[in-house]
């Protein structure tokens, strides 16, 4: 692994492997979806996060609750 301790997060990494709170844009990257669609569901609520400030993020439980098709 190279420096900087940033994992590349991707379509295949497994769920178990990935951060508690996901960027949309890692959110969008694992669903192989484009980031205003993922901005989107995160607007109309189809798609739970939380804001901490001015950041928006993804819970891991939130993306495991959609790939399971819920």
């Amino acid at each position: 692994m190279s420096g900087g301790g940033a994992t590349r997060i991707d379509r295949r990494t497994p769920l178990k492997d990935l951060p508690e709170f996901l960027l949309v844009e890692e959110f969008a990257t694992h669903l192989a979806i484009g980031r205003t669609l993922a901005y989107e569901l995160v607007r109309t609520g189809q798609v739970e996060s939380r804001r901490f400030g001015r950041i928006i993020r993804i819970p891991k439980a939130a993306l495991a609750h959609r790939e399971a098709g819920s």
